[in-house]
């Protein structure tokens, strides 16, 4: 029996409503997880240009060595330039054949003219076609991710510098522990924001490599000629190149994943703080609050930190991911298709997860309201400890500082007593230390150490080498 009302529904937002989809590529979800531009670089009609690319570079660099005839090599690069392959024909292909790859063959090698199908694919395996493929997506992919880290890095600098000298209680344990500036605690996001950068940056040349070596990596179809067939496709694509094979040594997108995967906790981090800053309690930021954004279908107060918690969410998803990078990595022999597979799933959602974690943020910072006078009023009078103890140690020496004061801060708490009435009424501080004294060591600003100048310098722009 048809759902009541389905009739009046035949697409969403451009999908059809009959194909099946999960959360990620969900038309009512996906905005909330990740962006259009970077499921643009995972679809399949850009796995299968990318396809094109490598086998009409393999044929361009025989036909320049002469392992095929030139015009045939032209042939396939014109088809390459012009043919529409059906991707349902394609798919239902995939699900005959279970090979991945065979279909699209079938059908490039079907729309070559005369015998220059038979040129198609000369040599190659399925792997490299594949993985080189993949190589190009991910290279395009990390560089929308190193955009969007850098629009990150943009937003957490001009933050960083705004709030310089916004005081504020640094907190460890969960509990106040010394004043810092909002934007000393910035700079610490920032920073780690810019190890990523820089780590994506050092890894492009070793990890964005072509794979052309035959079905075990010896190129033995192509003969001597192998390597240098390789080294032109390689090129021709703007990837490097090995001359030893790397279909089982897939460190490679191990380390392409291990360093999305770091980055996206690092991120996680920064959300789980402005979504525990945002609590009722502590209340000193707030995230951007759209019209006609919903907290609550039942409460109206409600102003969730609803984006910091996606972050944090996607964070968790993303370290979910970092055992499969890892086991994909234990391949068997020359080759193993067990692993293989893991590829074609993990790294489109690994990139997919990243890049809109990193787009939320983003959003999150840029609109950023920071309450100062909360931040301000928030900060406790225990948490001018350490410089009482360090007035008073001029006196005493510092155990001994810290043993009395100890003993006044248990009194304090213990017996709900404001700290500065405790210690005016325990002799041996009142006897070294004046209410003067004391009230002015306890302002959190006179005990920032170098919380300010930290903050102004990492807001200027990162140097690049």
């Amino acid at each position: 029996m048809e759902a009541a009302g389905t009739e009046e529904i035949p697409s969403i937002m451009g999908h059809n409503v009959e194909e099946d989809t999960y959360t990620l590529s969900s038309p009512l979800f996906e905005d909330l997880w990740s962006r259009p531009r970077m499921r643009r670089v995972f679809g399949d009609r850009e796995m299968v240009a990318g396809w094109v690319r490598v086998e009409v570079a393999l044929a361009r660099a025989q036909a320049t060595i002469g392992l095929i005839p030139p015009e045939e090599a032209e042939a396939i690069a014109a088809v390459g330039r012009n043919h529409v392959f059906d991707m349902a024909a394609m798919r239902a292909g995939v699900t005959a054949t279970l090979h991945q790859l065979m279909p699209f063959i079938n059908q490039f090698r079907d729309a070559c003219p005369d015998e220059a199908g038979q040129y198609l694919h000369w040599g190659a395996t399925t792997q490299d076609i594949i993985d080189t493929g993949a190589m190009l997506r991910s290279k395009e992919a990390t560089q929308l991710i190193m955009e969007g880290l850098e629009q990150l890095e943009a937003a957490l600098a001009a933050l960083c510098e705004r709030e310089a000298s916004t005081v504020m209680a640094g907190r460890t344990h969960g509990q106040q522990a010394l004043p810092i500036t909002f934007g000393f605690k910035v700079a610490n996001w920032l920073e780690e924001v810019r190890r990523g950068i820089a780590r994506l940056e050092g890894m492009t040349d070793r990890v964005f490599v072509a794979s052309i070596v035959g079905a075990v990596g010896t190129s033995a179809y192509m003969g001597s000629s192998g390597q240098d067939v390789a080294r032109r496709v390689a090129a021709d694509l703007e990837l490097g190149w090995d001359p030893v094979s790397w279909q089982a040594a897939r460190d490679r997108i191990g380390e392409l994943l291990s360093s999305l995967i770091l980055i996206g906790s690092s991120l996680g981090r920064i959300g789980h703080e402005l979504a525990i800053l945002q609590k009722t309690e502590i209340s000193e930021v707030h995230e951007p609050h759209g019209p006609g954004q919903i907290g609550s279908s039942t409460m109206p107060q409600k102003r969730n930190p609803s984006i910091a918690e996606g972050v944090l969410s996607a964070a968790l998803m993303l370290r979910a991911q970092a055992g499969l990078a890892m086991e994909l990595m234990a391949t068997e022999h020359e080759r193993d298709d067990s692993r293989w597979q893991i590829d074609s799933r993990i790294v489109p959602e690994v990139f997919l997860l990243l890049d809109g974690q990193i787009g939320n943020l983003t959003y999150l910072l840029e609109g950023l309201e920071v309450d100062r006078e909360r931040m301000r009023a928030n900060i406790v009078d225990e948490i001018a400890g350490e410089p009482i103890m360090k007035l008073l140690a001029s006196s005493l020496g510092r155990h001994n500082a810290h043993e009395i004061l100890h003993e006044c801060f248990m009194i304090a708490h213990d017996k709900r007593m404001p700290i500065l009435n405790v210690l005016l009424s325990n002799p041996t501080v009142s006897e070294h230390l004046s209410e003067a004294d004391l009230r002015g060591v306890m302002d959190p600003s006179s005990y920032l150490g170098v919380a300010v100048e930290v903050a102004r310098n990492a807001a200027r722009p990162r140097t690049v080498t």
